[in-house]
């Protein structure tokens, strides 16, 4: 009896046949659409078909991506690298890729007694079932044909472990077709059709924005210098310019001259990037473009079925939408991570232009990797890349400036001057009380602890506002609005104290500033929110001594590679039209005396996981936080725990279902903030967990360890752990 091939379901009430197809891209090379071909071939086995057709049932023998491998390998003939590739991505697509050389393990994908493996019982009856798809030609079932292989690679990956070394390419080439594989896999799941083109996006559009803005000689100026830039052949720029000069908007204009897919716009700090995205999608709002914004607490705020929402979520988190703004931590994750969800994002940099806004905030332990991965993404994946900042970091000579750096020679909006401090932090508090009677005024320091202090010593006398990482994305978001508001009118003036929550990206502009002292690159972000905007007289930004303690912990050796600056700095003032040196002879230091391959030995092992481990430590810089929910209202706990219980006893299909409590948590997400274990310890307060979500703890709305104005209160608690943002 002939069965036909639209018995088999790849996933529920999808064809077999339909998914595999759906998923080749006619600029597929090769390899790539082997692996698309073969990575579920596995799924035709009885045992699969059952379990897809009875989701709600307990099946054994359901997995598939090992056997799936195993005939990627019977059936291909690449070389050897390519097969072993090829093989990794096809057994990891359901998982994190392991370390290439793991693929070794005895009783494991191809180590000794592979052959052994319980999966290969199959192996006939998946061969027997693939001839009716039309899909495969006559398929190789030999076992002793897969010992053979298997030896071949072992003793491939053997030499390389002692004689040869895999290199930056090896690693892009890798992650190039395992991203294409769950690119694709996940989008014909979610959508049953082949990924579509992308819509052009209107560069008139912009053009049209920005010739309606308000005349500005310098920034306009600036502008024209960078598109008559432009270089069709380069990929790689770096675009330095002083603060206020309207970067955003000229970088992307610049960008939409290359007619890429899609622009990828990262930032430093989530709370930055609302401001961004708002713009953007005002811009294009009567286009059909679709602009998506992505962080790990990015909300879905419209009402979608869980269909729709499926869809929405893949888009949004994928960086599929024509202009996609999103964190610096999700680009440097999607480079080198090794889970799905980073890779599908990397599949995203083809055809794309990237552009790193804050370029100094690209941690100097992995900078040098971060730039000879652009290079080769460059290269391999026809990407544009363009490094933005008004302190720019050594990128190397690659890049091609596409700024007029005599722009900075330019400048008389701040001057840098020391402050003494006779008194110690009296002697501040003076200066600053008197200061902000008549001028509007910023205050950075260093610590949440001693941003705290101060706000409570001053808001008694003067109208204040506090910026720190103590405080949820929502109050964050609530003072910057309304110190924004308040600066645009010049009557009654406000002081702001913040830590360096408000340095890269905050578009707020003081008559005055003052800023403990810390690396040069952050001390030249502060100063660039005093007299922003062109509108004073030259302004001063005040640097005064260490008064929060832990200075050298927060910022390690960077601050020692500043103190020849801050040796000039005492002797004389130093404007701005001198920044760009200063800016300039700080990062050679720091390039030369501390930047290194952080990653150097596990590219030379292709070790994946390992690779993301030491990423994680970097970016996540530990363990001794914690996510601490603080109840924005009373009862909306309650509301959220009941909407989760609904979710679980509802019928929903296991991934829509996950789909739903990711939202929730998303939500929940945006009350949150990191908070050092040892501040938890100090609470009075009960912590509790929400229902059916135990590893999330909530703060109870009123709860007195929060305060709206300035966050989880530190005022008291001796602790030098998780004292700095």
């Amino acid at each position: 009896m002939s069965i036909s091939s639209e018995v088999y379901l790849s996933h529920p009430d999808k064809p077999y046949t339909q998914h595999i197809r759906n998923m080749f891209d006619a600029n597929d090379i090769p390899l790539e659409r082997s692996v698309k071909l073969y990575h579920d071939i596995a799924k035709l086995k009885s045992s699969f078909q059952y379990y897809i057709r009875h989701p709600g049932e307990s099946v054994k023998d359901k997995n598939h991506t090992l056997l799936s491998g195993y005939i990627f390998l019977l059936n291909n003939d690449f070389e050897t690298k390519e097969m072993l590739f090829g093989f990794l991505s096809i057994v990891s697509h359901h998982s994190r890729v392991i370390d290439l050389f793991d693929l070794r393990e005895d009783n494991r994908y191809i180590g000794r007694y592979c052959c052994n493996s319980a999966e290969l019982q199959f192996l006939d009856e998946v061969i027997e079932h693939a001839k009716v798809t039309g899909l495969y030609p006559p398929l190789n079932a030999d076992v002793a044909d897969l010992e053979q292989k298997s030896e071949t690679y072992r003793k491939f990956l053997r030499k390389a472990s002692f004689q040869t070394s895999f290199v930056y390419g090896d690693f892009i080439a890798f992650k190039k077709l395992f991203a294409s594989l769950i690119y694709s896999d996940k989008f014909e799941a979610i959508f049953s059709i082949p990924k579509e083109p992308k819509r052009m996006i209107p560069e008139n559009v912009l053009a049209e924005y920005i010739r309606r803005l308000p005349y500005h000689e310098k920034r306009d100026r600036f502008r024209k210098h960078v598109l008559e830039s432009f270089d069709k052949e380069r990929r790689l720029f770096r675009l330095t310019a002083p603060t206020g000069y309207g970067k955003t908007l000229t970088a992307l204009q610049f960008a939409l001259q290359f007619e890429k897919e899609k622009i990828i716009f990262a930032l430093p700090f989530t709370s930055i990037i609302d401001q961004t995205y708002s713009v953007i999608s005002d811009i294009f709002k009567d286009t059909e473009i679709d602009i998506f914004k992505i962080h790990h607490k990015t909300v879905i705020d419209e009402e979608h079925d869980e269909d729709r929402y499926s869809k929405v979520k893949f888009l949004m988190s994928s960086f599929s939408g024509e202009i996609n703004v999103t964190t610096l931590y999700q680009i440097i994750f999607a480079m080198f991570g090794n889970s799905n969800k980073d890779n599908v994002k990397f599949n995203q940099f083809k055809n794309s232009v990237v552009i790193i806004d804050e370029a100094q905030s690209i941690p100097y332990r992995l900078r040098k990797d971060f730039i000879a991965l652009t290079r080769k993404i460059s290269e391999t994946m026809n990407t544009v890349f363009i490094f933005m900042s008004a302190t720019m970091p050594v990128v190397g000579d690659e890049f091609l400036e596409i700024s007029d750096l005599s722009y900075f020679h330019d400048q008389n909006r701040y001057r840098l001057k020391w402050l003494n401090l006779p008194n110690g932090e009296e002697t501040l508090k003076d200066m600053i009380a008197h200061a902000a009677q008549t001028k509007h005024t910023l205050c950075v320091v260093n610590t949440i602890q001693k941003a705290q202090e101060l706000y409570l010593w001053f808001r008694g006398d003067f109208e204040c506002y506090a910026l720190n990482g103590y405080m949820t994305d929502t109050d964050k978001q609530r003072v910057i609005a309304a110190v924004a508001k308040r600066l645009e009118q010049n009557e009654e003036k406000i002081l702001l104290i913040s830590t360096q929550s408000i340095e890269a990206g905050v578009d707020l502009d003081f008559d005055i500033g003052f800023r403990e002292v810390a690396p040069i690159s952050s001390i030249i972000q502060t100063a660039g929110r005093v007299n922003r905007n062109f509108k004073k007289e030259q302004a001063t930004l005040y640097v005064f001594e260490e008064i929060s303690g832990y200075t050298d912990l927060i910022y390690g050796d960077l601050q020692l590679i500043s103190k020849t600056i801050f040796s000039l700095l005492q002797e004389r003032d130093i404007p701005e039209s001198d920044i760009l040196e200063v800016s300039d002879l700080y990062f050679q230091k720091l390039h030369s005396q501390l930047e290194s391959a952080l990653i150097d030995e596990e590219i030379k092992r292709l070790a994946f996981a390992a690779i993301n481990q030491k990423i994680e430590e970097v970016m996540d810089g530990g363990n001794y936080k914690r996510l601490v929910i603080v109840e924005p209202y009373e009862g909306y706990v309650k509301k959220i725990e009941q909407q989760l219980l609904e979710l679980r006893s509802s019928h929903l299909d296991k991934f829509v279902l996950k789909d739903q409590v990711e939202k929730v948590v998303k939500e929940l997400s945006r009350f949150g903030v990191n908070v050092s274990l040892k501040d938890i310890e100090r609470f009075t307060t009960r912590l509790n967990s929400i229902r059916t979500l135990p590893n999330m703890i909530y703060l109870p709305f009123g709860a007195p360890e929060y305060s709206k104005e300035y966050g989880v209160r530190k005022v008291g608690m001796e602790s030098a752990e998780n004292i700095f943002d």
